[in-house]
């Protein structure tokens, strides 16, 4: 059998990593694979449904506990570790952490309601998460509401977006997974789960995490109503915002949202061009009276939020990336344990390498996205992150490590060798 020349061997290995990345954005985007497989499996085993009680774990009327107070005091820098915040509240960060940053942004106030409210529905809130997803769960949602609050900081977002547009912002971020499965849309499409056939295939999960806040939020049994003190005209606009901000993570959706958000903030330009931008915003609050354009600065700040742990410090990065493969994974098992379709072959645990999926998704959804970002509301350590971790699982997919466990004794032997950390 003739041997391939370096040439054709460096050809195959492009093809088959670019069958991979395309494995990888279709079972992302995609709402649902066709098939004429059926389950033998009977139906799928995941809960839609959990109870809104309030347990004894959370006691409201506690103080912050010191070691929890101690670990919130950096939390508005970009590098603030929200693990740190998950172990030292016992998993439950998004109670503490919501309560310092809603303070921050005086939603009481804006809400018209007292902070015992705020809290009850921030525990009821987290409750329904499931703290058995590993990545899906409300440590999850601390995250993005973290990354959220940053963002709203910047001189950009305080001048284009309003004091209620930043509420509406906080509380999507806060519940923009809430009752998460662990299985993404196209899994539910494809096992003809109750939420698929109840949603039309569409928007699955998008749907059902606004579906399920209003719906606990709203009953009375719970007490934990924080939109009861609004007017009438006032609840429908921040319901709006919160469900238009939800919806706009679906990743199938993802290019439309971000190619508008570049239309509006690069004018002029040419697609090809990839020089830096200038962006029409204006630092001027009073000129910016363009709804359009607040609306798609909202869609981008939760999907930039959300996606943001690949421009995490390093070592975050790595535990985040862990988690959703881990989840990914788990999937892929009960798809081929149930005769399904297999959403993305890539993540078989036994074959995966897990740098080209990071380095893969970063390129294919992430860049362009950040870049244009950063060129709205000025994030550098955000960027920058970024694109030295991209140069991190790069490094990684050369060196042929494919597992977490061998990325991780890898950074211990560059830490022992060359007196360095995987932050650097």
């Amino acid at each position: 059998m003739k041997e391939m020349t370096e040439a054709e061997a460096e050809e195959a290995r492009k093809e088959r990593e670019s069958r991979e990345m395309q494995d990888l954005v279709e079972g992302l985007m995609r709402p649902s694979q066709p098939s004429h497989r059926r389950s033998s499996a009977g139906e799928n085993i995941l809960s839609t449904s959990r109870p809104p009680v309030l347990n004894d774990r959370y006691n409201i009327n506690t103080a912050v506990p010191q070691i929890v107070s101690r670990c919130l005091e950096g939390y508005k820098a970009w590098d603030w570790n929200i693990l740190e915040l998950e172990k030292v509240s016992e998993f439950t960060p998004l109670r503490f952490l919501g309560m310092k940053v809603f303070r921050e942004f005086d939603v009481p106030r804006q809400l018209q309601i007292d902070e015992i409210t705020l809290e009850r529905w921030l525990v009821l809130i987290e409750q329904n998460y499931l703290a058995t997803n590993p990545y899906h769960n409300s440590t999850h949602a601390a995250d993005v509401l973290s990354a959220t609050a940053y963002f709203l900081r910047t001189e950009r977002c305080k001048n284009l977006l309003s004091e209620f547009d930043m509420v509406a912002s906080l509380i999507a971020a806060t519940i923009h997974d809430v009752d998460h499965p662990g299985r993404t849309n196209a899994f539910l499409c494809n096992s003809r789960h109750e939420l698929a056939l109840l949603y039309n295939d569409t928007a699955v999960l998008e749907n059902h995490h606004v579906a399920k806040t209003f719906k606990l939020t709203l009953d009375p049994h719970n007490d934990a109503n924080i939109f009861s003190r609004l007017n009438h005209e006032d609840y429908q606009t921040i319901r709006s915002n919160i469900i238009d901000m939800v919806l706009a993570t679906e990743l199938g959706k993802h290019f439309e949202h971000v190619n508008k958000f570049i239309s509006s903030t690069r004018p002029n330009v040419d697609e090809a061009d990839r020089s830096p931008r200038t962006s029409q915003i204006s630092v001027n609050a009073s000129e910016n009276d363009d709804q359009e354009l607040r609306t798609l600065a909202k869609r981008v700040l939760i999907k930039v939020s959300d996606v943001s742990n690949p421009a995490r410090p390093r070592k975050q990065c790595i535990e985040w990336t862990r988690r959703v493969c881990e989840e990914y994974f788990t999937q892929t098992q009960e798809e081929t344990e149930r005769n399904l379709p297999i959403v993305m072959p890539t993540f078989k645990r036994e074959v995966c390498s897990i740098p080209k999926t990071q380095t893969a998704f970063i390129n294919y959804f992430l860049l362009d996205m950040f870049d244009a970002w950063h060129e709205f509301c000025d994030v550098p350590t955000v960027l920058n992150h970024l694109k030295n971790n991209l140069q991190f699982w790069d490094e990684m997919d050369r060196l042929e490590l494919t597992t977490i466990e061998q990325i991780h004794e890898h950074a211990h032997l560059d830490t022992t060798e060359e007196g360095g950390t995987i932050d650097e």
